[in-house]
């Protein structure tokens, strides 16, 4: 499936900065948007993170992170992007 125009979590249209996905301390480039691994949504270096959890590159938006930082997926803090 080809990414979508826009991303999926906050509506804008990729940008060269926001096709810029971070990954710990660093940012890694990529031509489009990226897929999380849980909600399979396309979402930009904004609302999505490359964690180091199971492969080595694991692709999750902030809203999907957050269920594993929290038990049983409690609710979001106030201010943090969501679905």
């Amino acid at each position: 499936m080809a990414p979508p125009a826009t991303c999926q979590s906050c509506r804008r249209s990729p940008s060269e900065s926001l096709l810029r996905y971070r990954k710990g301390e660093e940012y890694v480039r990529h031509d489009a948007l990226l897929q999380c691994d849980v909600c399979e949504r396309f979402v930009c270096g904004e609302c999505l993170e490359v964690y180091d959890i199971l492969s080595g590159d694991d692709f999750l938006c902030h809203a999907c992170a957050q269920t594993f930082h929290k038990p049983f997926g409690g609710p979001l803090p106030p201010g943090t992007r969501g679905h």
